[in-house]
């Protein structure tokens, strides 16, 4: 549960900050001055000096090694043998030269996903809405070995015979790079939420329609983020965030 706090906060966050904007939407349109007034000075507090969405109580960013934390080159042989090892298990035959070789494209998948790492840091040093989605996803525990497919038989058999059916892997990744797609969503339509407001300050809130629009879609990709956890999970971390906000 602790791991979804921060991304529930960043949700009622989205959509309290969505309701006030579509309130000010009805208040310029009526013309409500000092309504408008007051709104608006909730909504810089919302989208200007934004709260904060992690705890120092927490949990943080966790990203595994694949290696076993082993040092360099020795983490890669030991790999190596792993591979061989599940090779030998499925009797699929490899010559030397690749299992030669393999230790060389090792270290420099190894060196790529060390530069992931660090860039992935940086966005998140630099976006906390970022940060907090993150926690609980790089937090979960998949089985690598096996998986529940959703689809008929029909359709599982059709792939089976097409060697097209995925692997563990395969929809362990897919599964990770649909929710990252979502924060992505999430964190550049907020950005871009806070850039229009900074401009609907300067021009008066003459009309705050695109506002509203980039709010919604934020708020839309936090829904999205969030179908990929079960609603009681869901329900008991919203539960959690409305006692602290008490």
């Amino acid at each position: 549960l602790e791991y979804l706090l921060p991304a529930a906060r960043v949700g009622v966050y989205l959509y309290q900050t969505t309701a006030m904007a579509e309130d000010l939407a009805e208040l310029i349109k009526d013309g409500e001055r000092t309504k408008i007034d007051a709104t608006i000075q909730t909504l810089d507090n919302l989208l200007v000096t934004s709260p904060s969405f992690i705890a120092s109580k927490d949990p943080t960013v966790t990203r595994g090694d694949a290696y076993g934390n082993l040092p360099p080159l020795v983490g890669e042989v030991a790999m190596q043998q792993q591979k061989q090892k599940e090779r030998k298990q499925q009797s699929i035959e490899v010559g030397f030269a690749p299992q030669f070789f393999e230790v060389g494209e090792l270290i420099g998948e190894r060196r790529a996903w060390n530069r992931i790492v660090r860039a992935e840091s940086s966005r998140e040093n630099a976006s906390e809405v970022r940060r907090a989605l993150n926690i609980y996803t790089t937090n979960l525990n998949f089985n690598r070995n096996k998986y529940v497919y959703a689809g008929s038989k029909e359709e599982k058999s059709k792939l089976i015979r097409e060697d097209k059916l995925p692997t563990a892997t395969d929809v362990i990744r897919s599964d990770l790079d649909a929710r990252d797609l979502y924060r992505n969503v999430v964190q550049t339509a907020l950005e871009d939420a806070r850039a229009e407001f900074v401009y609907q300050k300067k021009v008066g809130f003459e009309d705050v329609s695109d506002l509203v629009g980039l709010l919604k879609d934020a708020r839309t990709g936090i829904d999205k983020w969030f179908s990929f956890i079960p609603d009681e999970d869901i329900k008991e971390a919203l539960e959690v965030v409305k006692q602290e906000s008490r």
